[in-house]
């Protein structure tokens, strides 16, 4: 392996971890917006409907800007973008600037994902080797770090200077880790191999493969997102400890990245996806139902089977995005970055339009039948392992 591919490997794995530290920072703090801006499920649902906003106007451009200005110079723009949308949230004065907030960051994290999954699939190709599970097991180690000890600034720090600090870090980090990346510039003849249809064969695998990928984003978001204000709200845990679930669903997403690569190669991505998804809605559905029917019981076992379930959710979570990107990447006739481009089209649809859903069904019924939907798509993404099979 050359120098520059090692050099790669490791700005890869810190740039994936700050990414980690950056979603993790402001979702620990929910609680404390909701409550500051007097904001109610549905009201917050609605301002994380800025991230789905952001996500389809930013899956609009990326193909065009990584072809203009290569992965590097796309990464460094979303390393600009990204901490300045948490700086809105972290002194906006109403709910309408934590729409924009999750809009400018959205819009960011797309301008690093994207660049730094395309670096990885050129590196898995050169070296013959899995990558990608294990560097977003780095970012669940950074949402992991970030969520533990952001949980004792709770009631000590204003969460104003807590996403400040973290953006300034972050921000200064990714930037002088980039120019360890290598660039790619995705060169016309490669696009242009097959026009890109959606009512083809080829275009129904993308889309199959985006849904997929939505089901698994918003599993995982909504997990995070609305994991302390299901504790605080429904389970009458206060303080530090509402972020238990978010630790133990990060606990459970770092385990299973970190073997991910492991068992993708061995298994393939198809049987790895399936397993987890599957597996992963059971465990999730049985420690929210036993958590709460042991409610009034037992706070603290109550408590101890809801983190349990959580675990199990992050463990089936974890493989399943990395699992269906490598599937994605074996589509034939379209080059990654395209196809990436238009996965992430459908899959950031889940990065908030379903966390956003679940405040609306939890101001029309309740969260635990809210938390019900992320659950249930899970085991979608699941089923939809299945479209490995699918020749273009």
């Amino acid at each position: 392996m050359d120098t520059q591919t090692k050099r790669s490997i490791s700005a890869l794995r810190l740039n994936f971890f700050f990414m980690g530290v950056l979603v993790a920072g402001w979702s620990t703090r929910i609680p404390e917006i909701k409550t500051a801006l007097h904001l109610t499920d549905a009201q917050l649902g609605r301002c994380l409907i800025g991230a789905a906003t952001g996500a389809f106007f930013g899956s609009r451009i990326i193909g065009r800007l990584i072809k203009e200005l290569g992965t590097k110079k796309t990464f460094y723009l979303g390393s600009f973008v990204f901490p300045l949308g948490y700086l809105t949230i972290a002194y906006g004065p109403n709910g309408f600037f934590v729409f924009l907030g999750c809009f400018l960051f959205c819009v960011g994290y797309l301008f690093m994902d994207n660049p730094l999954t395309i670096i990885t699939q050129e590196i898995e190709a050169i070296s013959d080797r899995k990558y990608l599970s294990g560097f977003h097991g780095f970012w669940s180690l950074g949402t992991l770090i970030a969520a533990f000890f952001g949980s004792f600034l709770i009631g000590h720090v204003r969460y104003s200077y807590h996403l400040t600090g973290l953006a300034v870090i972050s921000f200064l980090v990714l930037v002088i880790s980039t120019r360890g990346l290598a660039d790619k510039k995705v060169e016309d003849s490669t696009v242009g191999k097959v026009k890109f249809l959606w009512q083809s064969r080829m275009g129904f695998v993308v889309a199959m493969i985006g849904i997929g990928m939505l089901c698994a984003n918003s599993s995982e978001f909504g997990a995070t997102d609305w994991s302390a204000v299901y504790l605080r709200d429904v389970m009458g845990i206060t303080g530090q400890l509402y972020v238990g679930a978010y630790v133990f669903f990060e606990i459970g997403m770092v385990l299973s990245r970190i073997m991910g690569d492991k068992f993708i190669h061995k298994y393939g991505p198809e049987k790895v996806v399936r397993f987890c998804g599957f597996a992963g809605s059971a465990m999730w559905l049985a420690g929210m139902m036993a958590g709460v029917a042991l409610r009034d019981t037992s706070k603290p076992l109550s408590y101890f089977v809801v983190l349990l379930g959580y675990l199990g959710a992050g463990i089936g979570v974890g493989p399943i995005y990395p699992g269906l990107i490598t599937i994605l990447g074996k589509v034939e006739g379209i080059d990654m970055s395209v196809a990436l481009s238009r996965a992430l089209v459908i899959a950031m649809v889940g990065f908030a339009a379903v966390p956003a859903l679940i405040g609306m069904i939890s101001d029309a019924s309740s969260l635990t039948i809210g938390m019900l939907l992320p659950i249930s798509l899970l085991a979608t993404a699941g089923y939809l392992s299945r479209v490995a099979r699918m020749k273009v």
